[in-house]
């Protein structure tokens, strides 16, 4: 059995079925989750930058102090939806709380279609029997409930020395961070302030979730909530953060690139990795240029050795880059340095065809700083998926 935060000490899931989407196609799965902690938990969060937030964002971006667990729920966004909407997502922790019997506020999240009324009735049905199901969901199940487009669950889970970390998540399209355009709930066992939790969640962030792209769009609902139960005995302060951060940066990696694995339509992942520049920033921006770019996205999707698009992403990046000290390698096969090379076409075409991961390295040659962006391939598949995601 996979592991995710339902294994984390101190934690306990339940999903239920309320039926919140509307739709004529049947249902197989759950579309809530509740997540208690045994005890009020430190907490912390990080949330879409998008200028349109979704109700359960605002809820959920006013709490404060310890919290006692998350509520969720897929199939209905509940953004756009006004003062109802809000009153929608502050009913859903109440709700939660009451059935729970806990003291304090739990933390809110919904995904779906946008713009639709959240069904209360149906999401209190889910709620409770999510809550009669509480201790029963473990593994994947989850994930399972918070899956929209997606078409496997995704969990992680990692030991350290003396504490354990393990997430969820969700996320197939509308996959473009700015936080992270996906929802992820994450736990851990250790004993942990709020105010390093948010230190160390804001920097793993910023190096997995925030470096993934599927089509270039930012929803109006991403989270990332992580909670400490303090069941182990271990301690996070200065003397050992770093440990921990890079535990949960493992965690938060592995589930972005699940994420990207399943980008709609996809068939390919590929890693973007740009070497040799200024600054951090240059590489990143590049990274992300190229990354982003449906023409190498589609030739990626066609197994096309088109390093023609590669080199002239990187470039409208408008960093300072020097064409004659760029290298650009697709695998290890070198097809540019200063000019094109004479490697033969098809080699690349084969390595392309053959590999699901691809990487893509680009050598700027300017200084000692790099960065990686996972994305993937831009398919017909993408396109009929999202066509039809309402009808």
């Amino acid at each position: 059995m996979k592991k995710g935060i339902a294994e984390v000490p101190g934690i306990a899931c339940g999903t239920g079925f309320g039926g919140i989407k509307r739709t004529e196609k049947k249902v197989d799965r759950p579309d809530t989750l509740v997540v208690v902690t045994d005890e009020p938990s430190n907490f912390a969060a990080v949330f879409t930058t998008n200028d349109i937030q979704a109700a359960p964002v605002k809820f959920s971006k006013s709490l404060k102090g310890k919290i006692n667990g998350i509520v969720a729920n897929s199939g209905n966004a509940n953004a756009c939806t006004g003062e109802q909407g809000l009153k929608d997502a502050e009913e859903m922790a109440r709700i939660v709380s009451k059935l729970t019997g806990k003291e304090k506020p739990f933390l809110v999240a919904s995904t779906g279609v946008i713009g639709e009324p959240l069904p209360m009735d149906r999401v209190k049905k889910g709620i409770e029997e999510a809550v009669k199901n509480l201790g029963k969901a473990k593994g994947e199940e989850p994930a399972r409930a918070i899956m929209t487009t997606d078409t496997f669950p995704k969990t992680a889970f990692r030991e350290g020395n003396g504490f354990v970390i393990g997430g969820i998540a969700k996320g197939a399209g509308m996959i473009d961070p700015s936080m992270a355009t996906m929802l992820s709930f994450v736990a851990t066992d250790a004993k942990v302030s709020s105010e390093m939790l948010q230190r160390a969640l804001k920097e793993a962030v910023d190096v997995s979730f925030n470096a993934i792209t599927v089509d270039g769009d930012m929803s109006t609902n991403d989270c990332v909530f992580i909670l400490s139960t303090g069941k182990s005995e271990k301690i996070i302060d200065d003397s050992n953060y770093e440990e921990f951060k890079e535990v949960l940066t493992a965690v938060l990696k592995e589930l972005a690139y699940q994420i990207v694995k399943d980008g709609e339509g996809a068939t390919k992942v590929a890693r973007i990795v740009v070497k040799g520049a200024k600054t951090t920033k240059q590489a990143r921006a590049i990274a992300r240029k190229i990354a982003l770019s449906p023409l190498v996205k589609t030739a990626i999707f066609g197994c096309d050795p088109n390093w023609g698009r590669i080199i002239a992403a990187a470039g409208a990046a408008s960093t300072g880059i020097e064409e004659e000290k760029v290298e650009l390698y697709i695998g290890n096969y070198l097809l540019f340095k200063g000019k094109r090379t004479d490697f033969i076409e098809e080699e690349v075409f084969k390595y392309l065809k053959e590999n699901d991961e691809i990487v893509i390295k680009l050598y700027l040659n300017l200084g000692n700083h790099s960065f990686e962006y996972l994305t993937c391939d831009l398919t017909y598949d993408y396109v009929k998926i999202n066509a039809e995601y309402r009808t």
